[in-house]
């Protein structure tokens, strides 16, 4: 019993022997941040939809395992072309769970107005917990004009004066969510060299576009560059009038204008 003791009593009094050690200092890191834009959604008028955009976002890690995480949101336009688009963050589990908002943007191209509003925050009062009042920008804004009529014909291949090529294919048309879509394939070649790339990198997307949305339904992209591949896909289609009230933000929010 007596080896078994010494054993013990050691085992115990090594740690309170060893010195304390403590992690060296370092300036603050700035670190990294990527974002992404999953869907355009152009002030049409006369073309009202409602929709749940679903993005599924897969990083391909160096070890080539992947890393994927997913969010869904609203997204809708009424008949005089004003968007409402909800922004959320990104989660494993954000296919379907909704994830934390992080912005409320509401675009009126009639008003040449964008409002982008951070969420209502839970604060505890005296009173107890109480629901804050969203906070707004309101910018200047100026919409993108849409030609009246998409160019119908573009070229199957294009060499671009710096070596990149630029390589289209047509997938055929198909019903989606009960919309017509064309569908299509980009596939754009950086030559080796031309950003620091040892070899001809691809990037390759593909799209399925509704002609009476203006929006791409369905978006597939593969970027080498930030190994990454992106799904973007517009569930819940409605094609009715949406709720005049997704247009505008809260009574109570707090708004503030912009110069720029």
């Amino acid at each position: 019993m007596k080896p078994l003791l010494i054993f013990t009593s050691l085992a115990f009094a090594l740690p309170a022997a060893l010195p304390a050690q403590q992690a060296p200092e370092h300036a603050p890191d700035g670190g990294t941040h990527q974002q992404m834009q999953s869907v355009v959604i152009a002030p049409i008028p006369n073309a009202p939809f409602s929709s749940v955009v679903v993005t599924e976002w897969t990083h391909i890690l160096p070890d080539g395992s992947k890393q994927t995480t997913w969010n869904h949101r609203i997204v809708a336009r009424d008949s005089s072309g004003r968007v409402f688009q909800e922004r959320r963050y990104f989660s494993p589990t954000g296919k379907t769970t909704p994830t934390p908002l992080s912005k409320l943007q509401y675009d009126d191209p009639n008003r040449h107005e964008r409002i982008l509003c951070d969420p209502p925050r839970a604060v505890i009062a005296q009173s107890g917990p109480q629901r804050s009042s969203e906070t707004c920008s309101l910018f200047p804004y100026e919409p993108v004009i849409q030609p009246e009529t998409p160019n119908p014909t573009l070229p199957a291949l294009v060499t671009l004066p710096n070596k990149t090529t630029i390589q289209r294919e047509d997938l055929g048309r198909q019903s989606i969510e009960g919309v017509d879509a064309l569908g299509s394939r980009e596939i754009t070649t950086i030559p080796a060299g031309l950003i620091g790339n040892e070899k001809a990198q691809p990037i390759v997307k593909e799209f399925w576009y509704s002609p009476r949305l203006g929006i791409n339904i369905v978006t597939k992209r593969f970027d080498p560059r930030v190994s990454s591949i992106q799904n973007i896909t517009l569930t819940q289609i409605n094609l009715g009038e949406p709720d005049p009230k997704l247009f505008t933000p809260a009574p109570d929010a707090h708004i503030e204008r912009q110069d720029r």
